[in-house]
C-alpha cells in the first residue's frame, strides 16, 4: 500500500473534523475560497521557523495535519497590542512542516506561555512546546516539547442562525 502525502482522511482524533459541519476530502475547484493572510505580528515581537518531518518506517512521507494553539493571550510591551491564541491548522506536505511562531520567551511580552501541539498523523500525540527566542531557525518541532501537562485544544464553536419563528 502506498500512501498519497497529500491526501487527508478523515481521523476521529481531529477535533477539527466536526461531523455534519466540516467538509472532508474537499477538492479545491473554481470558485473555492481562498484563505485570507494571516495579519502580521508587531515588528518587535520575534518569529522562528518551526519544522517537522513525519515518515512511516518504510521511508514514505506520511499525510496528516497538526494543530498548534499558544495556552494563553499574551501584549506586546511596547505597542499594548493583544495576541488573543487561535489555533492553526497545518498540513503536513510530503512528509513536511514548516510554521512561523512568535517565541514564547521573547522579552518584548508581558509574560512567556507555551504552544499546544496536537498531531493528527498516524502515531500523533499531544505535547507542549517552548518557542525560544534566542535560537537560531529553523527549530525542530519535537526538540521544543516541555514536560508540562498537556493544555487541551478546544473545538471551534460552531455558530448558527435559526429562523425566526414561523419560518421565513
Amino acid at each position: 500500500m502506498t500512501l498519497d502525502p497529500n491526501y487527508h482522511t478523515y481521523d476521529p482524533n481531529d477535533p477539527y473534523n466536526i461531523p455534519g459541519w466540516t467538509a472532508i476530502n474537499q477538492l479545491p475547484g473554481p470558485g473555492a475560497p481562498t484563505p485570507n493572510s494571516p495579519a502580521p505580528f508587531p515588528a518587535d515581537i520575534t518569529t522562528q521557523t518551526v519544522v517537522a518531518t513525519y515518515m512511516a518506517e518504510s521511508g514514505q512521507p506520511l499525510p496528516g495535519t497538526v494543530l498548534v494553539q499558544a495556552n494563553s493571550r499574551y501584549r506586546d510591551k511596547a505597542t499594548g497590542v493583544l495576541v488573543v491564541p487561535n489555533t492553526r491548522r497545518l498540513k503536513v506536505i510530503n512528509g513536511a512542516l514548516s510554521v512561523d511562531l512568535p517565541a514564547s520567551d521573547d522579552p518584548d511580552l508581558d509574560q512567556p506561555f507555551f504552544y499546544s501541539v496536537h498531531e493528527v498523523v498516524p502515531g500523533g500525540r499531544k505535547f507542549m512546546i517552548s518557542v525560544p527566542h534566542h535560537a537560531a531557525s529553523p527549530l525542530k518541532l519535537h526538540d521544543l516539547v516541555v514536560d508540562i501537562d498537556y493544555w487541551e485544544i478546544q473545538p471551534p464553536r460552531i455558530y448558527s442562525v435559526s429562523p425566526p419563528a414561523g419560518g421565513f
